[in-house]
């Protein structure tokens, strides 16, 4: 899907699954979050034999709020430690692939517009909220939100091209 049309269906349908969203959560932020969620979830999934766009999203956002919802009212699981039985490790092909992944990563970023790659990192790294990149930034949260979007989707792009 081309920039142009994810933008389209973006400010289509942001309104819609804030609303379908705030159903299930009060804080305005959290709505915003997964709606933002949705999207980025959306440009990195395989989009082969989807028809319906829109009644995907919908089902993705609500998928995230209900996730969202359950892990909210998660409590704290007893100290086991069950980790420790087991080895964590990454094995040598899976180290190759993600140093791999590492360096494409590195160069996309370097080569993003500046606002982009900041908001990406801001989102990805810092786990800053759409509407705390908007104020750290000075620009609107739709602005903030398609620079994080953009930010992802010129990563999978790059990464899929290396088959990864």
């Amino acid at each position: 899907m081309q920039s142009s049309q994810l933008s389209a269906l973006y400010t289509s349908e942001r309104n819609r699954l804030s609303r379908i969203i705030a159903r299930l959560f009060s804080n305005r932020n959290d709505v915003e979050d997964i709606v933002h969620d949705t999207f980025v979830r959306f440009i990195t999934a395989p989009l082969d034999g989807i028809d319906q766009e829109k009644a995907y999203i919908t089902r993705i956002a609500r998928n995230l709020a209900i996730d969202a919802q359950r892990k909210a009212s998660r409590q704290p699981l007893a100290d086991i430690d069950l980790f420790e039985m087991v080895d964590l490790s990454p094995s040598p092909e899976q180290v190759v692939a993600d140093r791999q992944a590492l360096q494409i990563t590195l160069s996309v970023l370097e080569k993003l517009p500046y606002k982009t790659r900041r908001a990406f990192e801001l989102h990805r790294m810092g786990e800053m909220t759409i509407a705390q990149i908007a104020r750290e930034l000075g620009i609107s949260t739709s602005n903030a939100g398609r620079h994080v979007i953009d930010g992802y989707q010129l990563l999978r792009d790059a990464l899929r091209r290396h088959g990864l």
